[in-house]
């Protein structure tokens, strides 16, 4: 895999697909422009390229959602989908970026610095393979490509190991996903968001029904 520095000039275009808290734009621009989310304590660098997304748009992925592992920046588990389609259906909201950006993007998920040497696959690759492993990564160390859309791959990311301890996630990481949920699907009723969320690996069995609708309620 290559590891030059990639020139913030990199043109090529890809279409990034978040599922879990970089749903929400303001959580996503601290990958972009640098900066804290809300109720996360990690602070982000930022890609070299500050440029907003060319456009964003909502996407379905065939791929079921769950939470496993631990974030210290989120005090619990973080999202994952599964890296093989089936029938399942996670919400997902995609960014058009730079291949530079997602280069940045993937990195900074990983607890890497930037700036720093390419880890993603070459574009080309991107453009015609679905499946890459990143090596060196212990979390985010899968790239999927689960499509394309006007002419530019549809690419995400998602557990490195098919290993990590199922687990729930905090109260501020699934309020941030509600948020992105709601921005992202203004016709998505709350009831909705709590029925998806509830019913997914990592919250069914451990956060109760009447704690998580309070969450999703903001109170």
């Amino acid at each position: 895999m290559a590891t030059r520095n990639p020139p913030i000039s990199e043109d090529h275009l890809v279409w990034y697909a978040g599922y879990g808290s970089n749903l929400l734009r303001k959580r996503f621009d601290c990958y972009i422009k640098g900066g804290r989310p809300e109720g996360s304590t990690k602070t982000y660098p930022g890609c070299r390229d500050r440029t907003d997304p060319r456009a964003d748009c909502p996407l379905t992925l065939r791929h079921e959602f769950f939470f496993a592992d631990h974030s210290t920046a989120w005090n619990g588990a973080v999202g994952f989908i599964r890296p093989v389609a089936s029938n399942a259906t996670t919400h997902a909201r995609m960014y058009l970026v730079t291949y530079s950006q997602f280069n940045d993007v993937v990195r900074q998920e990983n607890g890497k610095h930037v700036p720093g040497d390419i880890i993603v696959p070459p574009y080309e690759r991107l453009s015609r393979g679905e499946h890459w492993e990143i090596n060196g990564v212990r979390l985010y160390g899968r790239l999927i490509r689960t499509g394309i859309q006007d002419e530019h791959p549809i690419l995400t990311f998602t557990a490195t190991r098919d290993d990590f301890a199922v687990g729930p996630p905090s109260e501020a990481y699934v309020k941030m996903i509600v948020s992105g949920l709601e921005e992202t699907y203004p016709c998505m009723r709350k009831s909705e968001i709590r029925d998806y969320l509830g019913a997914t690996v990592g919250i069914r069995d451990a956060i109760p029904g009447d704690v998580l609708a309070a969450w999703i309620l903001g109170r």
